[in-house]
């Protein structure tokens, strides 16, 4: 049954229930409702169309349930107005690579950043002043395994939903891996109160000033996996 040749009634309801949603969207929405209603009255010798209807529900109650799996034409359009989304959604988010790229990668980073701060056991570091202990390179290796495991989940969500949860990703990196560091770079910072709320407050001032406001509000629906 082609969208000209669909019943009246079938058509009204799949218009209303689609009428927020971009093209791509709406035309997944119809052909998937469609062949549900179909199905059903095919299934059940008897059943009318009007009956197959109302089982799916009103179309208003279907249409806000689908707002948590679809993004809306005006989502789409803050999409396409923010400029890193509009990037994301054009160039498509990058792959990490294989994972064991990514893990000698996460390794060699560890292994300089270690050297850099405290050495290993015997070989000086290069700019630091305290004494290596593992717990430098366990914090480094926290830190790079948790961001990266965010971004592999990211690359895993649909486009739309990919670039929003990357550019909130890419906006929040900076605070969240300045807080996550602080014990590794400064852990004096965090024997001393003061000075650890200070630096956790211009962590959370710095994510707050330049957070994604649209971004925010649609991250619930894009780690669903919204299309």
């Amino acid at each position: 049954m082609t969208t000209d040749t669909l019943n009246p009634d079938l058509a009204a309801y799949l218009d209303e229930v689609t009428a927020p949603f971009p093209e791509d969207s709406a035309a997944r929405i119809r052909a998937d409702l469609t062949g549900h209603v179909l199905e059903a009255v095919g299934a059940r010798d008897g059943l009318e169309l009007q009956e197959a209807l109302a089982a799916l529900g009103p179309a208003a109650e279907v249409r806000a349930a689908l707002k948590g799996q679809f993004f809306t034409r005006a989502d789409v359009a803050w999409l396409e107005r923010d400029g890193q989304v509009r990037r994301l959604l054009m160039d498509g988010v990058k792959a990490s690579g294989p994972l064991w790229r990514a893990a000698l990668g996460m390794l060699g980073g560890v292994g300089l950043l270690t050297w850099l701060v405290c050495g290993w056991p015997g070989i000086p570091a290069l700019i630091g002043s305290r004494e290596f202990t593992w717990v430098v390179p366990a914090l480094l290796t926290l830190e790079l395994v948790l961001l990266e495991s965010v971004r592999r989940l990211i690359l895993r969500q649909p486009a739309r939903s990919a670039a929003v949860l990357h550019r909130m990703y890419g906006t929040l990196l900076a605070p969240l891996g300045f807080a996550l560091s602080l014990p590794v770079f400064a852990p004096g910072v965090v024997t001393e109160p003061l000075l650890l709320a200070a630096a956790l407050g211009a962590a959370l001032l710095w994510a707050y000033l330049t957070r994604p406001r649209e971004a925010l509000a649609l991250a619930g629906k894009a780690w669903r996996g919204a299309r």
